[in-house]
């Protein structure tokens, strides 16, 4: 299994001098599993990149399939989705239907008991208000799963879900491919009691590589420890590093991800941030766009 990151940043895309290193696009992570199966999970604007990436091979002739597993959908998760080159590659007949045979296909997943579909999200966000072409008008062929708690398979590779702490909602995903497990936790925040979700920790246990939501630092997420004057960030629906490695000490990970990286964070600020970290946990990593894991 081989894991890269095409969009690590949380909220809004932050494209400057100050972001080059870590990278400024919001959240996107390809999977490719043993089998060949192409696996991406969310579309923030880090798909956009990969999308051009994609039409060098089949997705550029509409040979190419998808899986795309959406953790939930608020904007920063979703809005790379209509700069996706792939979904404009197809022809259609002359009563309008797409050409199979010259599309390529996406299989979407999100979650069953989300209040919206994710399928009326990307309907939503590609309206005539807001984005010239609708989702309907495109030419790729679009199938939508909706995930109720039981685990999926694409091909032999098996994915848990589990709900994760987020306002609105959110999915965690734990994908086991060829005997490695690779557990994305991104928009999650920890229990105010000090204790590990148990979600997490089910979906993380033993896991090879645990990708997680460490947006803030501690001073940040609850200033009041610190005696910090500034706006808490406690109930927003993100974590910290620091309980990013508590978590995974606990799950018995063997690598720790931290991503979802606030959009203020400066590349200086995130370097620093994550030496801290390596002094608890030498086995973690801060992500940047193009780093690229083999499991």
């Amino acid at each position: 299994m081989i894991v890269r990151f095409w969009g690590v940043r949380g909220s809004i895309p932050v494209p400057s001098k100050d972001t080059i290193k870590y990278g400024g696009n919001t959240t996107c992570i390809e999977v490719l599993t043993s089998e060949g199966n192409l696996i991406i999970i969310d579309a923030g604007t880090g798909i956009r990149v990969l999308g051009q990436q994609l039409m060098k091979e089949d997705f550029g002739h509409g040979k190419g399939v998808c899986h795309i597993l959406f953790t939930h959908s608020h904007w920063d998760h979703i809005q790379g989705f209509p700069f996706f080159a792939p979904i404009f590659i197809g022809k259609r007949n002359k009563d309008g239907k797409i050409i199979k045979s010259s599309a390529n296909r996406l299989h979407i997943y999100g979650s069953a008991e989300s209040s919206k579909s994710i399928e009326d999200s990307l309907c939503g966000q590609m309206s005539d208000c807001y984005f010239p072409v609708k989702l309907s008008d495109l030419s790729v062929t679009i199938s939508f799963t909706y995930i109720n708690g039981k685990p999926i398979k694409i091909g032999k590779t098996k994915i848990t879900t589990l709900p994760l702490r987020h306002p609105n909602g959110v999915l965690g995903y734990r994908i086991e491919d060829d005997g490695k497990v690779l557990t994305i936790a991104t928009d999650c925040e920890h229990p105010e009691n000090g204790e590990c979700d148990p979600n997490l920790l089910v979906l993380a246990d033993n896991s090879d590589l645990l990708v997680y939501d460490g947006q803030y630092t501690p001073e940040e997420y609850d200033p009041s420890k610190f005696n910090l004057s500034i706006p808490s960030k406690k109930g927003w629906g993100h974590s910290t590093a620091q309980e990013g490695i508590k978590a995974a000490i606990k799950a018995n990970v063997k690598k720790l991800v931290i991503t979802h990286h606030e959009p203020l964070h400066t590349d200086k600020m995130l370097s620093s941030m994550e030496k801290k970290a390596k002094k608890i946990l030498p086995e973690i990593v801060f992500a940047r766009e193009g780093m690229e894991f083999v499991l």
